[in-house]
């Protein structure tokens, strides 16, 4: 069983619908895929009502969420969490309205930086409630401010550049209430090498697992955080962070059984 556990779609900054995922993902081989986009369930549903007329492919429904960790930013994905739940309902819709704080932050950086953009022509770029840089950045472009995206995070919006405003979200011990109590699995999504040392206080806390399978991560440092996670009794989950385009394309990159079999025990997930 092929499976990717780290997928974005337009519902937050992916280039994807759920309905073109879920096509795309079983034309590159898959056979389970995690929705995780950024601090919405919004995708979720689409996915599955595609997945289950076609058939072929297990949708887990998911989300990214935004966390504040020792006063700096971490992301925790939750796995087989019931989106209409309330808690989680809560935790998200304060996630948005975290982003929508941000984006108005930046949007008076730039006019300080006489570059003049509205709110209203980011919603244009935003399907749904998880608005972002890259949102904003495209709709630099559209607005002629800048050549490419690549330009707007350059000049504007990159970390450390003039218009950036750091990310900022909940507690992560409130995250992982939040996803405990809509019936799901919490993972810390990408963590650096370093971050080991938080395993055992997160995992006292109700944490579930690690990320520590990654395309972008070389293979020591893979290695190193699944020893660690299972010496804290962590699971241990995989996913390309996939945001659409073809670079790399979808399904180059996955996981099997035998990566996250203890994750996909604890999920009871089958593959169709």
């Amino acid at each position: 069983m092929h499976l990717d556990l780290h997928l974005h779609t337009t519902c937050s900054d992916g280039s994807v619908t759920p309905e073109a995922l879920v096509v795309a993902a079983e034309g590159a081989g898959l056979h389970a895929i995690a929705v995780t986009d950024h601090d919405t369930t919004a995708g979720v549903e689409p996915a599955r009502r595609t997945a289950e007329a076609r058939g072929r492919l297990t949708v887990v429904a998911g989300t990214e969420l935004t966390c504040s960790l020792v006063g700096r930013e971490a992301h925790l994905l939750a796995y087989g969490i019931d989106p209409a739940h309330a808690a989680m309902g809560g935790f998200v819709e304060r996630g948005a309205a975290l982003r929508r704080a941000r984006l108005d932050a930046m949007l008076g950086r730039l006019r300080a930086l006489g570059v003049v953009v509205g709110a209203d022509d980011v919603e244009l770029e935003a399907e749904c409630a998880a608005v972002g840089r890259p949102h904003l950045a495209r709709a630099l472009v559209r607005t002629g401010a800048v050549e490419s995206v690549e330009e707007a995070f350059t000049r504007y919006l990159g970390d450390g550049r003039p218009a950036y405003v750091p990310s900022r979200g909940p507690d992560v011990r409130e995250g992982i209430a939040a996803i405990a109590a809509a019936g799901g699995l919490s993972v810390w999504a990408h963590p650096a090498l370093e971050d080991a040392r938080e395993f055992a206080r997160l995992r006292e806390l109700g944490l579930d697992g690690v990320e520590a399978l990654r395309p972008s991560f070389d293979p020591a440092t893979s290695i190193a955080l699944e020893r660690a996670a299972r010496e804290h009794g962590l699971v241990v989950t995989g996913g390309s962070d996939w945001h659409g385009g073809s670079r790399p394309p979808l399904g180059a990159w996955f996981v099997t059984e035998a990566h996250v079999g203890a994750f996909l025990q604890r999920l009871g997930l089958r593959a169709r």
